[in-house]
């Protein structure tokens, strides 16, 4: 039996309401063999518990650890050469990226995330364009990399039988590979074609990954679905993924209206938004997120609404490939339940969810005195218990209350609070507001510590860097080759595709400034 007493001058144990929190001063929370048994005051705890080790101590807080509930990849596409482009035309840059073995890009993010106090983690796993897109090899060591780092993880991967690389108002990829000249168009449909496999061949796969892993039999695991988009999937399977999800008692997490050009896809195609056709297939509710949600409507929000879906903000991610900002007000609004994702990589360039809480509390501060932007304890609630829903460990995580598991976060206050902080701060603004990456002391994940006074346990920081270091420092591969002069010859056709394509625009949920 392993127990520990993790004490922190302040423990927030959960959020509340819109400003408001459970918090215990001068706290511990005390856990035995992972699970949370008791939270009080810590001179009680400790007078009734005099032998268990004490982790932490009068200069930090404790709260629950944070949940990335949208991650793809460890390496940024930056890292690897592809800059910030509009989604559309930056997805083909990354087709030109260099290969990394699963394993070693996934436990690389780990250690990124660890490092800034994210304890769980949603996956939504693809090996990349022209690459076969699911398979119980590559799940095993994507899996394996967050089992080594000690790390929460629901993984998905990601899953598109069709247009996963063009859709817009003009159509998708045939429609796309129809302006290309002659031999180009047999090029790029027969590298896309690599990714896509048929309903009866997926399925199989997805049956051995979920027998292997689903069904609750591992405790920091978790296996979902992940239809890669609405536009990238047929009905056939759509409509096979949410059976599956509900065979296993799983979740969804799909790609949603990221691009202005996907809502226009939906229009063109439907005559709808592409979350109206998901209600129509009765796709959407409560165990299903959207990703994104940044061109939803009004009638999308209230479908949304109605139906219990969840959405996942990413904000740092939709600045950087200018797909424009969620009318997160408006979700919130509704009654939405929201989560926060890093996506491929935060402002930063990194999976600093702390950095991340800090875009979305700023981003959505509409001008004017009647305009009500989100608060601190919305967005700690984001990245907490909204995140542990939408990632499928529902009420195991996400806060810190006896019976919850021990995922907690302790952070050094000495640099949020000096040379001084007023002490009608709530520790929750401050947190928020002031805490950093580099406050994040020690992490534990289910009763283990992870991370101890900045050291990482299980994880070989230096090992791990030279590895990947040294499997990158080749020379290109022919594969890796004509997968960049790909890319190169397609992408002044992509671009004329889309060019002209952006409407004129609609009635937006917020306004941040006016022409005249």
């Amino acid at each position: 039996m392993t127990e520990t007493l993790v004490r922190g001058k302040h423990v927030i144990c959960k959020v509340t309401g819109r400003n408001s929190a459970e918090v215990v001063s001068d706290g511990a929370v005390l856990q035995r063999d992972g699970l949370i048994v008791e939270v009080g005051g810590y001179d009680d705890l400790h007078a009734r518990n005099p032998n268990v080790e004490v982790v932490g101590g009068p200069n930090y807080v404790v709260m629950p650890g944070l949940v990335n509930d949208h991650f793809h990849v460890g390496l940024t596409p930056f890292q690897l050469g592809a800059p910030d482009l509009p989604l559309e035309l930056w997805s083909l840059a990354r087709v030109g990226t260099r290969y990394i073995d699963p394993y070693l890009d996934q436990l690389y993010g780990a250690v990124q995330m660890i490092e800034t106090g994210t304890t769980t983690v949603q996956v939504i796993h693809s090996p990349g364009r022209g690459y076969r897109s699911v398979s119980l090899e590559v799940a095993d060591k994507v899996i394996k990399a967050y089992q080594d780092s000690g790390m929460r993880v629901s993984y998905a991967p990601s899953i598109a039988d069709q247009n996963s690389m063009v859709a817009g108002p003009a159509g998708g990829e045939a429609a796309f590979a129809a302006q290309f000249p002659g031999e180009l168009a047999d090029r790029f449909t027969s590298f896309m074609s690599r990714s896509y496999a048929p309903v009866e061949e997926v399925m199989p796969i997805l049956e051995e990954i979920c027998s292997k892993y689903g069904n609750n039999n591992l405790e920091r695991v978790r296996v979902t679905m992940a239809p890669s988009n609405v536009h990238r999937c047929t009905d056939e399977m759509l409509v096979a993924l949410k059976e599956m999800a509900t065979k296993y008692s799983t979740g969804i997490h799909i790609h949603l209206q990221e691009t202005v050009y996907q809502k226009l896809y939906g229009l063109a195609v439907w005559n709808k938004t592409p979350l109206q056709h998901l209600h129509d297939l009765g796709f959407l509710g409560p165990e299903v997120t959207c990703g994104h949600s940044v061109w939803a409507t009004e009638e999308d929000i209230e479908l949304m609404a109605a139906t219990g879906t969840n959405v996942c903000h990413n904000a740092s991610s939709n600045l950087r490939l200018q797909s424009g900002i969620a009318p997160l007000g408006r979700l919130l609004e509704a009654g939405i339940k929201v989560a926060i994702g890093s996506d491929e990589a935060g402002i930063n360039d990194d999976k600093d969810l702390f950095q991340e809480m800090r875009m979305v509390l700023k981003l959505h501060r509409v001008p004017g005195v009647d305009n009500i932007p989100p608060t601190a304890y919305q967005v700690l609630e984001m990245a907490t218990v909204n995140g542990a829903y939408a990632s499928w460990f529902g009420d195991r995580i996400g806060t810190l209350e006896p019976g919850k598991r021990a995922d907690m976060v302790l952070l050094d206050l000495r640099n949020i609070e000096e040379p001084y902080l007023d002490p009608e701060v709530s520790v929750v603004d401050a947190v928020v507001h002031r805490g950093r990456s580099i406050d994040v002391d020690t992490v534990m994940v289910d009763g283990e510590v992870v991370m101890r006074d900045k050291e990482l346990t299980r994880i070989n920081k230096d090992d791990l860097f030279k590895e990947i270091k040294e499997s990158l420092d080749r020379p290109l591969s022919t594969q890796e080759l004509e997968r960049r002069e790909l890319s190169r010859l397609v992408e002044p056709h992509l671009r004329r595709f889309y060019q002209g394509a952006m409407p004129q625009p609609g009635a937006p949920h917020t306004n941040y400034n006016a022409r005249s």
